[in-house]
């Protein structure tokens, strides 16, 4: 892996932690804000996760409105 990509990756990684509840998921508004103060631009936040399936994991809450988005680091151990 290049260092470009290990750097974003912690980047990311650190975002979510930073963002998350209780039970790991943060809103990916929250997690955008952090992004963008590490200077990440990445247009549609859930399309930018869609290059990290491997180590985040997304969920809609359908169940207020408008829904929310989350996302949560993928354990390694799992």
């Amino acid at each position: 892996m290049d260092t470009n990509k290990a750097e974003l990756e912690k980047v990311i990684r650190q975002a979510i932690i930073d963002s998350a509840n209780e039970d790991g998921w943060a809103n990916l508004a929250k997690i955008g804000i952090q992004l963008r103060k590490n200077g990440i631009k990445y247009g549609k936040l859930s399309r930018f996760f869609a290059d990290y399936t491997y180590m985040v994991e997304t969920k809609v809450d359908t169940t207020i409105q408008p829904p929310i988005a989350y996302a949560k680091i993928i354990s390694e151990s799992a």
